[in-house]
């Protein structure tokens, strides 16, 4: 059925092939439709039958409650395994648990923690801050986190190539104003941070459309 919009789209379509500008404002969610949303490769491939431990990690005590350190953690993991990344997914509550029975003041290695685990793999993210959203709305909530991958069982880094990690930062972009004040909105903004953190870390390691990501790849 030829409706008034098909015919729209027809005509806009048409005057497109033999003119550079238009003046035909249809034309741009077209173009979005058709070419969909950018999307980013991933940055490192993990071995997908090797088992593997997600370890998130806090060793300057950036986070303000443990409740939220399990919020990365979770999904990283969830997305991980929604994307196939890996078939073996050791519980990474486990490696949380493993260091903190370390009974050597914090001499314990990230391949130890592997190993007690039978992890062939660790990815290692370490929390360098957790910045909690100010009571006047003036300040976002932002977390930064330290992504490394180490061999536990070659005893090496496999990703990035800097034994310093790679640098991850999301922040906060919905502008909470004063409502912040509330410890309950306080508290849910924390939450939603610390999701869409573990989730721009888990995003290094599969191919993704814009959606929630690290400042540097265009949140």
């Amino acid at each position: 059925m030829n409706s008034p919009t098909n015919k729209a789209l027809a005509a806009c379509l048409v005057a497109a092939l033999f003119a550079p500008l238009g003046g035909c404002n249809i034309l741009a969610p077209i173009f979005l439709l058709v070419s969909g949303p950018e999307t980013f490769e991933a940055e490192h491939k993990l071995n997908d039958k090797r088992p593997t431990v997600v370890f998130v990690d806090d060793p300057r005590s950036q986070i303000p409650r443990r409740a939220l350190r399990l919020e990365i953690l979770n999904a990283v993991q969830d997305a991980m395994l929604r994307k196939g990344v890996v078939e073996d997914l050791i519980e990474g509550q486990a490696a949380i648990r493993v260091a903190d029975s370390d009974t050597s003041a914090g001499q314990m290695s990230v391949t130890e923690v592997g190993r007690a685990l039978d992890a062939d793999v660790v990815v290692w993210i370490t929390v360098d801050r957790f910045q909690r959203p100010s009571p006047t709305g003036d300040t976002q909530a932002s977390v930064t986190l330290r992504v490394r991958v180490v061999d536990a069982e070659a005893n090496v880094f496999d990703y990035p190539a800097s034994p310093t990690g790679r640098s991850v930062t999301v922040t906060d972009t919905i502008r909470r104003g004063t409502v912040a004040n509330a410890a309950g909105a306080r508290t849910a903004a924390e939450i939603d941070i610390a999701k869409k953190a573990g989730l721009a870390a888990a995003q290094l390691f599969y191919e993704h459309a814009v959606t929630v990501h690290a400042e540097d790849r265009g949140l």
